[in-house]
């Protein structure tokens, strides 16, 4: 019996290199840059789905409301009824502007009805228009304009006055174009706001192309007056709107301005629409941006003494908001 075994040399073990271990840090910047592209693919999927969808589905016309609605007008366009709400001395509320945004055909098209234009009120005498929303609200204000006009506005946006100035404080200001003389009316009137709103401003220094103008300094801009005129007033609520929305496509990366400026439009805004409707028609409003404006009653179909403006031509008013709003002439519109 062999006792002796042959030596055999034992196999060394592979060393194998260490693995390095992830930093905590560099694992949570991993998984927030992956949390940050699935948030980012899902908001463009979400922003497509919403950008396609149809304007004439978001058309809903309200129930138990009489809206006295046009038939025959076409369906690619909504008409929304915008609203700018101030109190009077009497402590009841007045649509002190009056505006209807045409959203459809890839355009957003801006129309100023001015507020002392003399319009039969449904259930009530001819008055002011500024008076139907003192009398009935915002759906009373919507049916003036449709019998009058023979429009199918079916929703509406209201926003106090006030809430203007944190609305444009959201999105950091607006750049506008000021004359001199706009902005010494600003300047003039800046005290008595600052005291009255309980906001802050400077006073402006200078005018001219892309002046930077605050949330208060923009509302003494929006309510300038005895400056001109009423149609001037009505034509720098539109440039405003116009302004709000540039700065806002501006500030679609800018998260800390979206959330402010939600915050904001939350407190003070009444409006029918839903989410959905609401975020779709942003969507399509940023996408297209505002392309025209318009001013009714239109020239030489009124008559103004002083205080209130009697359209003596409605037809001329129809024909020229409906080639406004829907690009013909051959629009039949029927009632």
């Amino acid at each position: 019996m062999n006792y002796e075994e042959p030596y055999r040399k034992k196999p060394q073990k592979r060393l194998q290199p260490r693995r390095q271990r992830k930093s905590f840090g560099a694992w949570l910047f991993g998984v927030l840059l992956r949390l940050f592209a699935l948030v980012a693919i899902l908001s463009l999927l979400g922003g497509a789905l919403l950008y396609a969808l149809p304007v004439s589905l978001l058309a809903v016309e309200p129930e138990g409301v009489n809206l006295s609605l046009t038939d025959g007008l076409p369906e690619d366009c909504l008409n929304i009824l915008l609203l700018g709400l101030d109190a009077t001395h009497e402590n009841t509320r007045r649509s002190d502007s009056i505006i209807i945004a045409s959203i459809g055909r890839g355009s957003v098209k801006l129309t100023s009805v001015l507020r002392d234009t003399l319009l039969d009120i449904p259930e009530h005498d001819t008055g002011k228009l500024n008076a139907a929303y003192a009398y009935g609200g915002p759906w009373l204000v919507a049916r003036t304009l449709n019998e009058n006009l023979r429009l199918n506005i079916m929703h509406y946006v209201a926003v106090d006055y006030a809430a203007l100035v944190s609305i444009v404080d959201a999105l950091g200001g607006v750049d506008l174009e000021i004359s001199q003389a706009e902005m010494e009316k600003i300047n003039s009137d800046i005290n008595a706001r600052r005291q009255a709103l309980g906001y802050t401003a400077p006073d402006l220094t200078h005018s001219g192309p892309d002046t930077h103008l605050n949330g208060l300094q923009a509302l003494i801009y929006a309510r300038i007056r005895k400056l001109d005129s009423d149609f001037v007033r009505a034509s720098r609520q539109r440039k405003l709107l116009g302004a709000l929305l540039n700065r806002l496509r501006a500030s679609l990366y800018n998260p800390v301005r979206l959330a402010r400026l939600a915050t904001a439009l939350l407190k003070s805004t009444d409006t029918d629409l839903s989410p959905l409707q609401m975020l779709s028609l942003g969507v399509k409003a940023l996408a297209w941006g505002l392309s025209d404006s318009l001013r009714l009653p239109v020239d030489g179909s009124y008559t103004d003494d002083g205080s209130n403006l009697r359209i003596t031509d409605m037809q001329a008013n129809i024909a020229a908001l409906q080639l406004f709003i829907y690009d013909t002439g051959n629009t039949q519109a029927q009632k």
